[in-house]
């Protein structure tokens, strides 16, 4: 995080530090601590958002951003807020129909696509 705020210009520690945020958040989740565990996860998509908004050609970045709809949507459907988690999977979903139309072949894009949108039915 100081590196990140002492270099707001260096994308490889803002990429790094919203890495760490992920897994902050993946360990509040696995400890049981949601509301914890959704506040990295808000902080991991903060960071993804601004990283993607300045460079939308960036591949990695805009999985990343995917992604990180994906653990706000599962973290808020632990916690039960049916109507966020529909709103987080929603988003994640979009992106990931992009991805997949950008790159067919590239088998993790279409896989992700395909549970989020097996997630949804479920949520209907």
């Amino acid at each position: 995080k100081e590196l990140s705020e002492s270099y707001p210009s260096n994308v490889g520690f803002k990429n790094g530090l919203a890495i760490s945020y992920q897994y902050l958040g993946n360990t509040q989740s696995s400890l049981g601590n949601l509301e914890q565990a959704l506040q990295f996860f808000e902080k991991y998509n903060s960071l993804e958002r601004e990283l993607y908004e300045a460079y939308p050609s960036n591949v990695g970045f805009k999985n990343g951003l995917a992604v990180s709809y994906l653990y706000l949507g599962q973290t808020e459907e632990k916690l039960n807020n049916i109507a966020n988690a529909k709103k987080y999977y929603l988003q994640g979903q979009k992106l990931y129909q992009e991805l997949v139309k950008d790159f067919p072949t590239y088998h993790n894009f279409r896989q992700n696509l395909q549970w989020v949108e097996n997630h949804l039915k479920t949520l209907a």
